[in-house]
């Protein structure tokens, strides 16, 4: 009988929080769009590339088609967004999504996987 290592075994539930997290970070885009472009409220400004590219690698997930290229260009995004470092007090941004960002980032190795 073969084992698994805690590692594996843990792989799966730790990938599952981060696609949940990727999911978040794809409804406070689809929020900041909303709520830029219809309302005038202050959101933050959308970021429309993050937004694509979150909901093509979600498309991916969902139809359990994994795409290597479309992971690595999500996980791209990704990195420039927290580059960004958008004000996380500001009065513009009611919807702040650096703490997912930067937990999926530092374990993007098992989106690649």
């Amino acid at each position: 009988m073969m084992r698994t290592s805690a590692t594996e075994h843990d792989a799966t539930p730790m990938k599952e929080q981060l696609i949940s997290k990727i999911r978040e970070i794809l409804a406070n885009e689809k929020f900041k769009m909303d709520a830029y472009f219809f309302c005038g409220f202050p959101s933050g400004t959308p970021n429309e590339k993050l937004l694509k590219a979150c909901e093509k690698y979600l498309e991916t997930v969902d139809k359990a088609q994994p795409d290597a290229e479309v992971t690595a260009k999500m996980i791209a995004e990704l990195e420039a967004a927290a580059a960004a470092k958008p004000d996380a007090g500001g009065v513009d941004n009611l919807v702040n999504n650096m703490a997912d960002l930067e937990e999926v980032l530092a374990h993007k190795e098992l989106l690649l996987g």
